[in-house]
């Protein structure tokens, strides 16, 4: 297994949050990303900022989508078993902006498993306000 990469960018987690082990090294040039569990779930977020947005201030959707693929493939990997997974399909709908400054939170569900497919939801939030939702299909590698 490959060592967890550092985000280059340092920024304090927010209270109750922890830097999020990453393995790829695109999602931790984007970061730094974090988590915590909530009764027993595993909540990701990270805060916006000036490299995550337009040149309107929102966040870029290429942003949301990338914060979605490490997030939502972490959630087939471990409903894989830990068995490695790579995205199918990954669709979103933007439902309102998010800003640079804002904590984004993502909370996934496993919606269904087969041997070879895993189905992947998640909500991606703002304080109490949706800003996207997503559903992906995970092929496991080595499973047909």
């Amino acid at each position: 297994m490959r060592q967890p990469l550092p985000s280059p960018v340092n920024v304090e987690p927010p209270q109750g949050w922890k830097p999020s082990d990453l393995h790829d090294p695109f999602e931790a040039y984007v970061g730094p990303l974090f988590e915590r569990e909530e009764n027993g779930e595993r909540i990701f977020g990270f805060i916006a900022d000036e490299r995550h947005a337009d040149e309107t201030g929102a966040v870029h959707e290429g942003m949301l989508m990338t914060f979605a693929d490490a997030f939502l493939g972490g959630a087939a990997h471990r409903g894989a078993g830990e068995r490695s997974c790579v995205t199918l399909s990954l669709q979103a709908s933007f439902l309102t902006e998010a800003r640079a400054g804002d904590f984004i939170e993502c909370r996934t569900r496993i919606d269904r498993t087969t041997r070879a497919i895993i189905f992947v939801s998640g909500r991606f939030s703002v304080g109490d306000e949706d800003v996207m939702t997503a559903t992906s299909l995970w092929k496991v590698l080595g499973e047909r």
